[in-house]
């Protein structure tokens, strides 16, 4: 990447130095094309090393790449990875001796540059060619078609005045490079040295003069500051003049080229302008050969004219008296044609001013009509805009009542909402005591428990039980019956027949003289309260 800024800035400071001397409008450009040959022969010869020593280390490059990538580490595998580093170290080997090479070359070039002293050659002789070529008048002044001697003469001498004023010019700038060379006086390594130093420090920045003349004083040592500033100004000096000189080549080459120019647009003015005149004067002397010819024509003709004006003024004396008799009666029939087509016109306009004055008043009222259409429609229009307002009103009142209205039942909706809520909001007073003390359950859960002795039957009995017995709807009948007392018994009533009585006590059996006396007798309030209901239901009021 070096390497290459640095080519493509050569390259740019070549191609400003041809402009520089002027090279490219030069007469002879064979240097130019042997410069421009070299350039490709260099290009070439660039690509054919490319290829040789830069492509192989990329393919080597990619080589090992894939081995990386692709191979496990295995014996065999090592072993091939070991002659790859012979070869890397090969490869590595060849490199550095290529570039060492190409330092050396490199160095050569620069040293015979430098001995030679090329570009300042080049400069001065390319310089030289400009201006022996500028000085000589162009061969096209004197190869030119031009009808005036006088006007060539002083073109030349135009020309001659340009080369001596830049002549002068350049003398002047030539007296200031007498005594100075390219190194102003230096070796090469140290003006180099301080070219390049120079260039290091840009004129932007700060303190610029005092940076890189430190750093010329590290690297030239046994330079003075005296000897340095005189360089300095020397090689200023110097850089100066250069461009002054390549100024003035610049400004000759141009001004010697507009001159050019100028001389040649003139002579081709002159040519055209001589050319003109010879057309012009070639003309003349031809409508001059034409006008005589035309003259004696006219005089043939003029005779001819005055023998057929003799022959027309006999015939037109009795022609003018057959005019008059015709011109008479024409003139009386005219004269009736006139009478009667003022008439038709008296009618015309008489019509016509009747047709307008239909017409005015047709549209008289036409105009009335369509003002009463206009008041109409304009009544109209204040009547259905007035209707259209009092709609809108009424709309925009409905509108204003709804959200009254919507107001309204939001209001009542909200006051429902904090009804609801402050019914079902707590009212309870805090009462730590009752939060803190004992509860029913637990007090109930402190108390002793009872013993239930259990006795069990020696065996199972099929009977009927106490639930059973007392949901006999018999007994519950009389048992109700008995407790209201609302009708007679057999021992109250005599005359009552006897009937069957239902003994609510039977007699204990063998296998029920173990159970307690609770569990045989007949739980009377359930039954009694049962049988209050359905005397309720038989419409039976006890006493």
């Amino acid at each position: 990447m070096f390497i290459e800024c640095i080519r493509h800035k050569t390259e740019k400071d070549f191609q400003h130095f041809l402009h520089g001397v002027g090279l490219e409008e030069a007469a002879d450009m064979d240097s130019l094309s042997q410069l421009q040959e070299y350039e490709l022969e260099l290009e070439k010869e660039r690509e054919n090393f490319r290829i040789t020593t830069v492509e192989p280390v990329y393919h080597l490059r990619d080589d090992l790449q894939y081995r990386l990538t692709a191979h496990c580490s295995t014996a065999n595998h090592i072993s091939e990875l070991e002659e790859v580093l012979q070869q890397v170290l090969f490869v590595r080997q060849q490199q550095k001796e290529v570039m060492d090479r190409l330092q050396c070359e490199c160095a050569t070039l620069q040293q015979n540059i430098c001995v030679a002293d090329l570009k300042e050659h080049l400069l001065s002789a390319a310089m030289g060619d400009q201006v022996a070529y500028l000085e000589k008048v162009p061969e096209v002044i004197f190869i030119a078609d031009c009808p005036y001697p006088d006007l060539r003469s002083d073109l030349i001498h135009s020309f001659h005045s340009l080369t001596e004023k830049y002549k002068l010019r350049l003398s002047i700038v030539e007296s200031r490079l007498q005594g100075l060379n390219r190194n102003c006086g230096w070796n090469a390594a140290d003006h180099e040295c301080f070219q390049h130093i120079m260039s290091q420090y840009s004129p932007s920045q700060r303190n610029q003069r005092s940076l890189y003349r430190d750093m010329l004083q590290r690297l030239l040592p046994h330079v003075t500051q005296q000897e340095l500033s005189a360089h300095e100004r020397w090689s200023d000096w110097y850089h100066f003049s250069m461009t002054q000189k390549s100024v003035v080549l610049q400004g000759w080459q141009r001004d010697h080229s507009e001159l050019l120019l100028r001389a040649l647009s003139v002579l081709e003015d002159c040519r055209i302008s001589h050319i003109q005149q010879q057309d012009l004067q070639n003309q003349r002397s031809h409508q001059q050969n034409i006008c005589l010819k035309l003259r004696e024509k006219l005089q043939q003709w003029r005779i001819q004219q005055e023998e057929a004006a003799e022959l027309e003024a006999t015939l037109a004396a009795y022609w003018h008296k057959e005019e008059e008799e015709r011109l008479r009666k024409e003139q009386q029939r005219e004269k009736t044609r006139k009478a009667q087509l003022t008439q038709q016109i008296n009618r015309f306009h008489a019509e016509k001013q009747k047709r307008r004055e239909e017409q005015r008043k047709r549209d008289m009222k036409r105009l009335a009509e369509l003002r009463r259409e206009i008041e109409e429609q304009k009544q109209r229009d204040k009547e259905r805009v007035k209707f259209r307002k009092e709609l809108l009103q009424k709309k925009l009142q409905m509108r204003e009542s709804e959200e009254k209205q919507k107001q309204k039942d939001d209001k009542e909706r909200e006051e429902r909402l904090k009804a609801l809520c402050n019914q079902v909001s707590k009212v309870a007073e805090a009462n730590p005591e009752r939060m803190m003390g004992n509860t029913v359950a637990w007090r109930v859960r402190q108390l002793p428990e009872e013993v239930f002795a259990l006795q069990r039957p020696l065996y199972q009995l099929n009977t009927y039980t106490d639930k059973q017995i007392v949901s006999d709807p018999r007994v519950r009948i009389e048992q109700a019956l008995r407790t209201a007392e609302s009708e007679p018994t057999p021992a109250t009533d005599p005359e009552s027949k006897p009937t069957p009585t239902l003994d609510t006590e039977p007699e204990p059996t063998p296998d029920t003289d173990l159970l307690p006396v609770e569990s045989s007798t007949l739980e009377l309030e359930p039954a009694a309260k049962y049988i209050q209901e359905l005397l309720v239901l038989l419409k039976y009021k006890p006493s």
